[in-house]
C-alpha cells in the first residue's frame, strides 16, 4: 500500500489524528498517554468528551508553541491517517529562561492530578540537564496497530532525523518498549532506562487505582547524535562533559 508523508498545516487534521492517537496508545497499554489523556469516566459520553478536551488542547498547545511540528502518514489507497508524529524543532536552548514546571491542570483536581504532576517530574526533570542545545525531540509517535510494521513509523521518524541532519542539530526521544527497536535503526541509542514511579505515604485507595490503572511506566532515554553515528565508548555525549 503506498503511503504519503504529510505535514499538518490545519486544525481540522486533528479530528482524524486524535481518535488514531487514542486507538494506537491503547494498543498495547501505554501509561504515559495515561498521563496526558486521564482516563474516561464511565458515562455513555465520557470518551467523546474526553477525547474532545485532548483534541482542543493538543491544537492549543501546537499554536502556543513555535517549534511544534504535526507529521502524518496517508494510506493513499483509503485516505486514511494510519500515523503521526509530533517532532519538536528547537533552535534554540527550551530551557535558557526558567519556566514552572508543567502541572497535569486536565486532570480533575485531588490525588489524580497529585499522581500526573509527580510523574510529569519524574519524566521531564532530566531534559533540562540534557537538552541545553538546540535540537529535535520526538514528543509521541504512533501508527494505527492494523498498519504496524510496514514503514509507516519509519516515514514519521526519518522526517526528524533528515531534518536534523541538514540543520546539524541532535536529536532525543523518550522511547516505550515498543518504539525503542524502531528508534535505534535510525541512528537513536540508549543512554538509560527509567521507570516512572509517583509514590506517597500512606496512598489512598484512590492512588492505589491509579497505579493499577496506569503504570508500569518503563521507558528509554535515547540520544541520536549529529548525523546519527554512536559508538559507544568513543562519541562524546554532551551533557556528560566537564566544564
Amino acid at each position: 500500500m503506498p503511503f504519503e508523508l504529510r505535514e499538518v498545516t490545519s486544525d481540522a487534521r486533528f479530528d482524524d489524528i486524535v481518535p488514531l492517537q487514542w486507538v494506537s496508545y491503547e494498543t498495547p497499554h501505554n501509561g504515559f498517554f495515561l498521563l496526558f489523556c486521564p482516563p474516561p469516566g464511565d458515562g455513555p459520553n465520557a470518551r467523546a468528551d474526553s477525547m474532545q478536551e485532548s483534541k482542543e488542547r493538543q491544537i492549543q498547545w501546537h499554536h502556543a508553541d513555535p517549534s511544534s511540528r504535526w507529521i502524518e502518514v496517508v494510506d493513499l489507497d483509503t485516505g486514511k491517517t494510519v500515523g503521526a508524529a509530533l517532532w519538536n524543532v528547537y533552535e534554540s536552548d527550551p530551557f535558557a529562561k526558567p519556566s514552572p514546571a508543567l502541572t497535569a491542570y486536565w486532570w480533575p483536581e485531588g490525588d489524580g492530578r497529585k499522581f500526573a504532576d509527580m510523574a510529569l517530574a519524574q519524566w521531564f526533570g532530566p531534559r533540562a540537564e540534557r537538552m541545553r542545545k538546540p535540537h529535535l525531540l520526538l514528543t509521541m509517535c504512533f501508527v494505527h496497530p492494523d498498519y504496524r510494521r510496514q514503514g509507516a513509523g519509519s516515514l514519521l521518524t526519518r522526517w526528524g532525523t533528515e531534518k536534523a541532519d541538514e540543520m546539524g542539530l541532535e536529536a532525543f526521544v523518550e522511547s516505550t518498549d515498543d518504539g525503542e527497536p524502531l528508534y535505534a535503526k535510525h541512528g537513536f541509542a540508549v543512554m538509560n532506562e527509567f521507570n516512572l514511579d509517583p509514590t506517597v505515604p500512606d496512598p489512598s485507595k484512590e492512588w492505589m487505582r491509579l497505579r493499577e490503572e496506569i503504570m508500569p511506566m518503563h521507558g528509554y532515554f535515547m540520544w541520536r547524535p549529529v548525523g546519527g553515528k554512536y559508538e559507544k565508548g568513543k562519541t562524546v555525549i554532551p551533557w556528560e562533559m566537564k566544564v
